[in-house]
């Protein structure tokens, strides 16, 4: 029973390293719904979200400020929330392996 148990293991380690191995988590806003969350749900989050971490990127003349879409913010708010806290809002977003960072703006 030792060997089976000790073999499961190794072969959940082994898994757990060939899936992940340099991904890390984002939350980001979840658009594919349904139902979609509204701009009202995004712009709600991204107040509160912002009113607890340094949302100064998003804001006017930040480097996540452009493009200026509300999409784009709320992933920035989700994120940066769910590192800081560890919960990402799944009512509005969800976790991805995918790097939303781009040109000039880098999620943490």
């Amino acid at each position: 029973m030792d060997k089976i148990s000790l073999s499961f293991f190794l072969l959940c380690c082994l898994l757990a390293i060939g899936c992940c191995h340099g991904k890390r988590p984002w939350c980001v806003a979840d658009t594919n719904g349904p139902p979609a969350p509204s701009d009202a749900q995004f712009q709600g989050f991204i107040d509160y979200a912002c009113g607890i971490v340094d949302c100064s990127p998003i804001q006017p003349g930040g480097s996540c400020y452009n493009p200026n879409y509300l999409v784009r913010h709320a992933d920035y708010a989700l994120n940066l929330f769910y590192k800081s806290r560890g919960v990402c809002n799944t009512e509005i977003g969800t976790i991805t392996s995918f790097d939303p960072s781009y040109t000039g703006c880098y999620y943490p």
